[in-house]
């Protein structure tokens, strides 16, 4: 209980912090703007494996508020669009996210920004590595039961024992929630212009793997239950829970990356 109040202490004075007022917006900004062009890169690769959309998209439907889905659908139902001098020009508009990640990276670790063409490629390399990252976690969480289905029937001749079927979803759901966490250490640990050690950007990472799962969820069924939008908004309601959505999101991948910083200074002010 005292760890539990210690905590919660440290992490209202890390939200109280100035630049909590500001950089959750800014990449939440580049976000929104960066989102079409990242998906559509997103549904292109997938293509390029040969990853069937249905599942991609029945996984979403699952994870996202149905208003983000439908903002979304077109620029995955049409990922053949991208090719040629639009696929450079998509990967320049998306790594803007990535990039407004880096500057806010190195704010909180009161880092100097690097030249802008050097940190403009690593962003780009950053959403490259994001990009089959994220797939490579849809691929395990939407194919995962037709493949342990599969290797199950062989093992077990088509009488698959129900714990075992219990069993296999569990450790899914858990490497789907590692692959997250090791996507968002990644992202922390690449974004700042300055090496800083992968072993100070686990709680913070730890913090916002969790954080999204839970705001999410919430979300979602706040926004199916008992958010109307439409009667303040109209027909730009499915932007305004989008954009509150990424919000929240960016709010705590923020916080996370301030957990980060404010660990690795005392450090190294000892």
């Amino acid at each position: 209980m005292k760890y539990i109040k210690k905590y919660l202490k440290r992490l209202y004075k890390i939200i109280m912090k100035n630049e909590m007022r500001v950089l959750p917006g800014q990449i939440a900004f580049f976000i929104v703007l960066s989102l079409i062009p990242l998906v559509t890169l997103l549904g292109f690769i997938a293509s390029q494996f040969q990853v069937d959309m249905k599942f991609v998209l029945d996984v979403m439907k699952d994870s996202l508020p149905n208003q983000v889905i439908d903002i979304l659908l077109p620029a995955l139902e049409n990922p053949g669009l991208l090719t040629g001098v639009s696929m450079i020009v998509g990967f320049f508009l998306a790594s803007n996210a990535t990039n407004s990640i880096i500057i806010a990276s190195n704010m909180l670790f009161k880092l100097d920004d690097s030249g802008f063409m050097r940190r403009r490629i690593k962003a780009i390399i950053m959403l490259i590595i994001l990009l089959f990252l994220f797939l490579f976690m849809l691929v395990v969480i939407a194919f995962g039961n037709d493949i342990a289905s599969f290797v199950l029937e062989l093992i077990f001749k088509n009488k698959v024992p129900y714990a075992i079927y219990e069993l296999f979803l569990f450790i899914k759901w858990t490497l789907g929630l590692l692959l997250a966490y090791v996507m968002v250490k990644m992202i922390f640990t690449i974004a700042p212009d300055s090496p800083i050690p992968s072993k100070n950007m686990n709680k913070g990472a730890l913090f916002t793997t969790l954080s999204w799962i839970i705001i999410t969820s919430a979300y979602s069924i706040y926004v199916a239950n008992f958010a109307d939008y439409n009667i303040f908004y109209g027909s730009l309601a499915n932007i305004v829970v989008l954009m509150m959505w990424i919000y929240f999101l960016s709010y705590t991948l923020v916080v996370g990356m301030a957990i980060n910083s404010d660990d690795y200074l005392k450090e190294i002010h000892k």
